[in-house]
């Protein structure tokens, strides 16, 4: 009787594990992989590429280890785009793998493997974890600098001035001018907190000089808000922050300034100056503004005067801030997807790789990463942004499987989400898989993955559905996805916030220790200490599911040493799962938080309780 089973362990990807360079340059050779089990059933292996308009077939050589047979092949890319598939040749007939996996029939280019030319990588951001900070509320350090109350109007407001232990006004009533006075200094002092947490990236949410406490109304972007200690304050974060192996990125908004911004200003008054090209103009005479927002009028880059002052020269904002004394290692771009579009003015892709190009030419690891809440791969091909803030590949789909009504069927900003059923395990499954496989694989590595932001309610705040079982195994999922996961800041406490409204989302952080869930503190530590031991299989290993169903998932990152296995069960009962080890070839677990985990050479066998998880290292 025919042998099939071989199908089970034949695996290739995109991936440092099996493509070498992964970044090549046209005209470079690179060496293409394929894992396969041992069998007397496969004959031969090739790999089978399409260059230069023509198809051509390679024979492999095969290195036998262990278990399994490395195959390899050595070869130059001759286009800016190279596809491939396998060609497995096995006694009854040949086969395709492709990312169809194993076929009988011959894939289409859809289904190829591809590799894209000349893309350049942050190398820094794959094997990394950050944490996102709304500076005025996290911590205070500098009691000499801050807003005053009554200090000043704006936007039908007036400044309040608020201690940690109250909670932001709604916006309403407090316009967003309601200042609890975080600063610069209180983020260097927090230091010794990231280390506990393992993190090494900073992400600052708006740090420029403006009006309210968002700071997404820029008046100054060439200089560090004084009410967070100024630019001097900024350089010391930078210095401390670099010399404590962290780096720093700043989010910023090139799509609109404040009204209170003298380029504003200057347009409003004299319809003839420099500044009005900054900007569009209604028929009435009004400034248009970024979703009619009045605070936020809209800049227009027809104007090259307004390119060169944000990107395009030496001396711009986004250029400048990555020079010394800063350093910065770079930029969250802000409504990203909608900067320079306004009726038919559709310059957003233009501007994008005008900015990509001055920033990378001033520092080459800087990172670009756009904030987009769809699908990303046109920003997302290498010619543009580095990566996406993941709403759709990462909080989207786990807030589905923790039973959340998606965002984009939710009134009100996503701010009060009904409950619905939640997603099964191979939904939950379907929809990671379709992000991870929809941009250029070589781009994984540098997408920043999260749950909680700035602009969601934080999930486990939704007293309607939170399971803290269900949500430990998402954030374990978090931290071993491909990419960066992104903490936001007060999630490994439990901070406060209670879903309704964008301002519950930004509470103060809270310092007393004694106040904080010691079951979430203690969880976040530990994967962080996990994956920081673990960067470098993070960082270049593949990905694989390896089980879903109706209650469950198993998702695995590997590299040709050890195996990261990430289980998730919905069940409300006990689980026992029997996972196969065809692939994996796991011959000792090391390492095991949540559940209990053995491994035989056919499988791997884990038992979670209701609604549980487990996250296991082995080595293969």
């Amino acid at each position: 009787m025919q042998d099939f089973s071989w199908k089970q362990g034949v695996h290739s990807s995109v991936s440092d594990l099996y493509v070498q360079p992964l970044f090549p340059q046209k005209g470079e050779s690179i060496s293409v992989g394929i894992q396969i089990p041992l069998s007397e059933e496969i004959v031969e292996v090739r790999l089978v590429s399409f260059q230069l308009g023509r198809e051509k077939q390679y024979g492999m050589q095969a290195r036998r280890e262990e278990r399994k047979q490395r195959y390899a092949i050595s070869l130059p890319v001759r286009d800016d785009v190279m596809y491939w598939y396998f060609q497995i040749v096995a006694h009854d007939r040949a086969y395709s793998y492709s990312l169809a996996g194993v076929k009988a029939s011959v894939p289409p280019l859809r289904e190829c493997f591809s590799l894209k030319t000349g893309l350049t990588p942050v190398s820094w951001v794959a094997g990394s974890t950050c944490y996102q900070i709304f500076p005025d509320r996290f911590r205070k350090g500098d009691a000499s600098v801050g807003a005053k109350e009554g200090e000043y109007a704006f936007d039908g407001g007036r400044v309040s001035v608020h201690t940690f232990d109250e909670t932001p006004l709604e916006f309403a009533q407090g316009r967003c001018l309601d200042f609890f006075n975080g600063d610069l200094k209180g983020v260097q002092d927090a230091i010794p907190h990231f280390k506990r947490l393992g993190v090494n990236v900073i992400y600052l949410n708006p740090i420029g000089a403006s009006k309210t406490t968002h700071r997404y109304d820029c008046t100054d972007f060439f200089h560090v808000d004084e009410k967070l200690g100024g630019d001097k304050a900024f350089e010391q974060l930078c210095n401390a922050l670099h010399d404590a192996g962290m780096k720093v990125v700043v989010d910023i908004s090139i799509n609109h300034t404040g009204t209170a911004h003298p380029w504003y200003v200057k347009a409003v008054e004299d319809r003839d100056s420099e500044e009005a090209s900054f900007y569009y103009f209604n028929e009435d005479g009004t400034v248009a503004c970024w979703q009619d927002v009045p605070t936020l009028p809209q800049l227009n880059y027809r104007s090259n005067t307004l390119r060169e002052k944000i990107y395009r020269s030496k001396e711009s904002v986004m250029c400048s801030f990555l020079r010394p004394p800063y350093h910065q290692d770079g930029w969250r771009l802000d409504v990203s997807s909608e900067v320079g579009r306004r009726g038919e003015d559709q310059l957003c892709e233009e501007i994008w790789r005008e900015v990509r190009k001055a920033v990378k030419e001033e520092k080459s690891e800087a990172y670009l990463v756009g904030e987009d809440w769809v699908d990303s791969t046109p920003f997302l091909q290498g010619d543009m942004w580095d990566a996406t803030m993941n709403y759709l590949g990462s909080s989207r789909p786990m807030r589905s499987w923790m039973g959340e009504t998606d965002r984009y069927l939710t009134n009100g900003w996503g701010q009060q989400p009904k409950p619905t059923r939640a997603f099964t395990g191979r939904e939950f499954a379907q929809a990671l898989e379709s992000h991870l496989t929809s941009m250029p694989a070589q781009m994984l590595g540098m997408q920043m993955n999260l749950i909680n932001s700035h602009d969601t309610p934080r999930l486990y705040n939704n007293t309607e559905l939170f399971d803290w079982d269900l949500y430990a195994g998402l954030v374990k999922l978090l931290y071993i996805l491909p990419g960066m996961p992104n903490i936001y800041y007060g999630e490994e406490i439990a901070l406060a916030g209670p879903y309704g409204s964008t301002e519950r989302a930004r509470y103060p952080m809270q310092w007393d220790e004694s106040s904080w869930n010691s079951s979430f503190f203690s969880l976040y530590t530990e994967l962080g200490a996990m994956r920081n031991l673990h960067a470098e299989t993070l960082a270049h290993g593949a990905y694989t599911f390896v089980h879903a169903d109706a209650q469950s998932i198993a998702f695995a990152r590997f590299d040709q040493d050890k195996a990261i296995v990430c289980v998730l069960s919905r069940s409300d009962a006990d689980l026992k799962l029997t996972l196969s080890n065809d692939l994996l070839l796991i011959n000792h677990v090391s390492y095991v938080l949540g559940g209990e985990v053995s491994c035989k050479s056919d499988a791997v066998c884990v038992h979670v309780g209701p609604r549980g998880s487990s996250i296991f290292v082995g080595s293969r």
